[in-house]
């Protein structure tokens, strides 16, 4: 493959197209951008994003979207046929989906609704290549967004190996239980913190949550009203700054929502969690088992339960020897599988198959 070209309103440094250019950088790919502001409007974005192509130094065989530039799609598709390249999407999520039954904030028989899938299906149908992050996600882009020819293949998400690095847990009297994210339904903070409730008179046990979003508000309240003095709240941090607070974490948590979404998808946080050899509770779901082994490299719980959560995080707490070998199975898994380089192998080999039919 001569190399790849980054195109659309991308959000620069957003964890998932990061650490896939870093792998293709590192096996020798080159990856030129082609990008401009996520926040121009379409009538200015489409003009802007076509004198990047035009002036593009390098050689290149595919034309990359990264995630949520569904919008973007169209123009690429008209650019690589024009040039000759192949189009590739890497959607993420479907605009339908988590405007609709995830946020909510879309009736389902509305226009933003009606919107949304058209969007979802128009570029998932002109992509030469569409990816999905699980085989759960890519089921449900084949049966109800793409057209009957589309081409939709797995590539999970992974994580950014040079930043989230194995460490040995620290020695402590309290186990320290983190979750980090942006409170969208899908993670289920809502759960983290009754289980929390339900732990509240084990005393070495502490729940840090950072983050903030959708959710955040009425999660605020439940921890005020209940005076959880085993919960603290904080605002966002700099990715920079997380992998010191999960070095500092015994057990890290996953998303527990009970929504159709989050049983498709495998998170950011769970890769680099277990990049650093922490042991890992999330979501009992299809996507979960589809990657890691309950039990051996990830503790899974029913989602949307706080007593299984509850439960799950009480035995890890009290069996550190446990802890220790999830973590570091974990880490090894992670390390072979869902680093940038065997992440970029396998976006090559697809595209290579892609660019072949």
């Amino acid at each position: 493959m001569k190399g790849v070209c980054l195109f659309g309103g991308h959000h620069r440094d957003y964890p998932r197209s990061a650490v896939l250019t870093s792998g293709l950088r590192r096996i020798g790919v080159p990856v030129f951008e082609c990008v401009a502001s996520p926040r121009l409007k379409s009538p200015r974005r489409y003009p802007a994003l076509i004198r990047e192509y035009r002036r593009c130094p390098g050689e290149f065989d595919v034309v990359f979207v990264p995630e949520f530039r569904h919008k973007d799609v169209p123009l690429a598709w008209a650019l690589a046929r024009w040039s000759g390249k192949t189009c590739v999407f890497d959607p993420l999520v479907s605009r339908f989906d988590t405007r609709v039954y995830d946020r909510r904030d879309a009736a389902p028989g509305g226009l933003q609704a009606w919107h949304n899938l058209n969007l979802d299906r128009l570029s998932l149908s002109l992509a030469d290549l569409a990816l999905a992050d699980t085989e759960q996600h890519a089921h449900y882009f084949r049966t109800r967004l793409a057209a009957p020819d589309a081409r939709v293949r797995v590539l999970p998400v992974g994580y950014d190996d040079e930043l989230f690095r194995p460490v040995p847990p620290a020695a402590t009297d309290v186990v320290r239980v983190l979750f980090y994210g942006s409170y969208l339904p899908l993670h289920g903070v809502e759960v983290i913190v009754a289980a929390a409730e339900r732990l509240r008179d084990e005393r070495d046990i502490r729940f840090e949550l950072i983050g903030g979003g959708q959710t955040f508000s009425s999660v605020q309240s439940r921890v005020r009203e209940a005076r959880l003095a085993n919960v603290s709240l904080e605002s966002r941090v700099d990715a920079a700054a997380l992998p010191a607070r999960i070095a500092a974490a015994s057990i890290c948590l996953g998303v527990f929502g009970s929504t159709l979404k989050a049983a498709r998808v495998v998170p950011n946080k769970v890769y680099q969690c277990m990049g650093m050899n922490r042991a890992v509770i999330t979501a009992d779901s299809p996507a979960a088992r589809e990657f890691f082994v309950p039990g051996r490299d990830v503790e899974l719980a029913a989602a949307g339960d706080p007593d299984a959560l509850a439960a799950a995080v009480l035995a890890l707490a009290r069996d550190p020897g446990r802890r220790c070998r999830i973590g570091e199975a974990a880490g090894a898994r992670v390390r072979a599988e869902f680093s940038p380089v065997p992440l970029a192998r396998r976006f090559v080999a697809l595209c290579e198959e892609a660019m072949a039919s």
